[in-house]
């Protein structure tokens, strides 16, 4: 299904979820951790969910209320991108 500006329902879920992981990485970064560390986080909340996130944001030293909102933020556009995949 194309929407009006062109761009297909996988298109606009993939960048929907760009954006989602580029504000986790820029709360991590903002906390002076590396962009392997955000990639790590989200890796770990997209695989395994947030039942960790709190030991992660200790371990890596980063403030845990900021880094559980911004990877609320990510829920969503997983599990668009996912339908839209039909995963």
């Amino acid at each position: 299904m194309k929407m009006q500006n062109g761009k297909g329902m996988i298109q606009i879920s993939r960048e929907n979820l760009v954006k989602a992981v580029n504000q986790v990485l820029g709360v991590v970064r903002r906390n002076g951790r590396s962009r392997k560390v955000g990639l790590a986080l989200v890796l770990m909340v997209l695989v395994g969910g947030r039942a960790g996130m709190r030991n992660a944001a200790e371990t890596f030293g980063l403030d845990y209320a900021n880094l559980l909102e911004a990877l609320g933020e990510l829920d969503d556009p997983w599990r668009d991108w996912r339908s839209c995949l039909g995963w």
